[in-house]
């Protein structure tokens, strides 16, 4: 069973899909939106380290997001949020803006999907991963990617098998890095080859 905190830091990993339709629709000037995604990123990384230098903000961290956070994030390494905002800010100022966009997108919905479906109905381990989460986030990532028109569905295809398999594999670095900057990188690739 899934708990209702699992539920809620999904719903948070959702709502993190403002920032791709942002870039995309509401601050479409690459420049200013590169100066917003900073300065949110610096906040989240200073909120981060004064949660573990401060007793008060510790406090105010565990009242509010206390059954959200996995055991490191408790023990004080980097939140998912976090690392949200580093690969935001990597993707948006190195990748080309439709493939910075596509990618975020990825990241919420794609991990989101993964692990709801992975808990729900996970029989078959992938590492500590399960393939019905795999394939759920891939199918809806693989969704996003034909309804997204700024590239061809072959190279956005590619970009949804390889943001499902960086969330798969048990690779060193968070995920909510992973996912965006993996796809990004392949899609880059196949944009320069195709």
């Amino acid at each position: 069973m899934i708990s209702i905190h699992e539920y809620q830091r999904k719903a948070i990993h959702l709502f993190n899909l403002i920032i791709p339709f942002s870039y995309w629709f509401i601050i479409p000037n690459q420049n200013k939106f590169k100066i917003i995604i900073i300065t949110f990123t610096a906040l989240f990384i200073l909120a981060d380290y004064f949660r573990t230098k401060s007793k008060l903000i510790k406090k105010l961290f565990i009242i509010f997001f206390d059954k959200m956070l996995r055991e490191h994030e408790l023990k004080g390494q980097f939140t998912g949020a976090t690392w949200v905002m580093i690969s935001a800010s990597v993707t948006i100022l190195v990748f080309p803006k439709y493939i910075a966009i596509i990618s975020l997108i990825f990241m919420s919905i794609g991990d989101t999907f993964a692990a709801l479906i992975g808990r729900k109905f996970g029989k078959l381990k992938i590492y500590d991963k399960s393939f019905e989460g795999f394939l759920g986030g891939l199918i809806a990532c693989l969704v996003v990617a034909y309804c997204y028109d700024p590239l061809p569905f072959y190279i956005s295809g590619f970009g949804a098998l390889a943001a499902m398999l960086f969330e798969t594999l048990p690779l060193p670095l968070d995920d909510n890095f992973r996912i965006p900057i993996g796809s990004a990188i392949i899609m880059t690739m196949l944009v320069g080859v195709l």
